[in-house]
């Protein structure tokens, strides 16, 4: 097998030929790799998607606030639906936390390999383009 991805019917270019930002594990299995090109536009779009998620995840604050029914039957469904929505784990509030965790981190390194990779390019730049 090849290295090439036009064998695969991907494109004619070398993964190490295109140059990537990576972001999470070491191994060809954790992480990713990001285009630099495309790491601002993707930056943005996980800082919007965090802002829409953390926006949404306190509307089950207000359903706190609607006073509880009279009958048992409809307490104990509301009380399902309180938990469900709630910060216990595996509640919609404490999903909406872990997610929003997630985004920060995978900002955060996303950022810091973008950095990286940014000064490694300028050093390169400075070393090397003197002579032309």
């Amino acid at each position: 097998m090849s290295g090439t991805s036009s064998e695969q019917g991907g494109s004619a270019y070398e993964a190490a030929e295109i140059p990537q930002v990576s972001i999470g594990g070491a191994s060809p299995s954790g992480g990713y790799t990001v285009d630099p090109d495309g790491a601002p536009r993707l930056i943005r779009a996980l800082k919007e998607a965090r802002a829409k998620l953390a926006s949404i995840s306190r509307l089950h604050e207000g359903i706190r606030d609607v006073p509880m029914p009279e009958d048992p039957y409809s307490t104990a469904a509301v009380e399902v639906i309180m938990r469900r929505l709630g910060e216990e784990p595996g509640g919609y509030a404490w999903a909406n936390k872990a997610a929003i965790t997630q985004l920060d981190e995978m900002i955060a390194k996303l950022e810091a390999s973008l950095k990286i990779y940014q000064d490694a390019e300028e050093r390169n730049r400075r070393t090397f383009g003197r002579g032309m």
